[in-house]
């Protein structure tokens, strides 16, 4: 098996969005309990990405295309419905001066007629909606996509006019059901570079819910918090805080201006702190292992207690994740990834055939 960048790992362990049943730690546990600990964490990952897959959007998207093994036996009929309805909103006016999506230009509602294989295109000026059918053997158009709010706000950036996106809310449903869900709200600085001072967004993907928010706590520093979570019994939080050098980021250069990364995530009573000490990383000029480990810490927790230190590893050339346990032992943290990534392939090879194996 192709084995993986260290640094999937530690993605791996943030993006997971499964709740792990094992409790919080109430007196000190011996390694092999850690041990256990952490494999609990990652094969329930797998549970979560089958109620993922299984879910109503990820199962919707599957028919629509009728995905098997790799093959889209619904290509050509999806790829005719998706060109009818660039050419029917490819007739509205938009803007040739600027990259601003005209929202109440193509407010209507856009229905799929599957006589002549179009879109029929009739007038609402509360948003955009369009209709389909969620197979080609569907009796009628029962999904239907929505966008019922939009406002931007103009912003230079580099001298350049950009429209950036002030709200949106939207869904999808099939049938009477919602499959997806989307509410976004925002603001931004208006002098100089429009940075983020609020920016909040759900999303909705079922079975799924996400949330995402980035708050401006002054010029130079900038929190970002998200949580994903389902009636499944997945969920995980990420909360972070990210400092710059500079707040003239018109002139932004990530090895200049990076100052520090703090971070928390947070999978019921596993936990993993962070610290990127940039600062002091990049003035080092030196990409090496051992630089890397003196300017970032990566603690590993079991509710209040500290189980593992995550390092950086030269191992034949190629740089790997350890992990060190509080008996001093180590390994490479590969023992609990390649588990989860095997049983991955394996539930989505009936979707995506053997190509899967060359997917990591």
């Amino acid at each position: 098996m192709k084995k993986l960048t260290p640094v999937f790992f530690l993605a791996f362990i943030i993006l997971n969005g499964c709740g792990s049943n094992a409790p919080s730690t109430t007196s000190p546990t011996t390694v092999a309990q850690d041990k256990a600990f952490i494999r609990d964490i990652t094969n329930s990952t797998n549970d979560c990405i089958n109620n993922a897959r299984d879910g109503q959007l990820a199962q919707s998207i599957i028919d629509f295309i009728d995905l098997s093994n790799g093959v889209s036996a619904n290509d050509q009929w999806a790829t005719d419905m998706s060109n009818a309805l660039d050419n029917t909103m490819g007739t509205i006016q938009t803007n040739p001066n600027s990259n601003r999506f005209e929202f109440s230009s193509y407010c209507g509602v856009y229905t799929w007629n599957p006589g002549p294989n179009n879109f029929i295109k009739s007038f609402n000026s509360s948003g955009i909606f369009i209709k389909f059918p969620s197979t080609p053997t569907s009796a009628s158009n029962d999904v239907t996509i929505q966008l019922t709010n939009y406002t931007d706000a103009l912003h230079s950036i580099n001298a350049e006019n950009v429209y950036l996106p002030l709200t949106a809310v939207g869904k999808i449903t099939k049938g009477t059901t919602e499959i997806a869900t989307l509410n976004f709200s925002a603001n931004y600085s208006t002098v100089g570079f429009p940075t983020p001072i609020d920016v909040s967004y759900t999303i909705f993907l079922a079975p799924h819910s996400y949330d995402f928010t980035i708050h401006q706590v002054n010029s130079k520093e900038f929190n970002f918090a998200s949580h994903i979570f389902s009636g499944a019994g997945c969920g995980i939080s990420i909360n972070a805080n990210v400092a710059f050098n500079y707040s003239d980021y018109d002139n932004f250069v990530l090895k200049d201006y990076l100052k520090t990364i703090q971070a928390t995530y947070q999978n019921g009573s596993f936990i993993i702190k962070s610290n990127f000490n940039a600062l002091t990383y990049y003035l080092l000029n030196n990409n090496s292992t051992i630089n890397l480990n003196s300017t970032l810490t990566n603690e590993v927790y079991n509710g209040s207690d500290k189980i593992a230190d995550l390092k950086f590893m030269d191992v034949n050339f190629e740089r790997r994740l350890f992990i060190y346990y509080k008996d001093g032992t180590s390994e490479d943290t590969f023992v609990y990834y390649d588990p989860f990534i095997n049983n991955l392939k394996s539930m989505l090879r009936y979707l995506f055939g053997n190509d899967v194996d060359n997917w990591f």
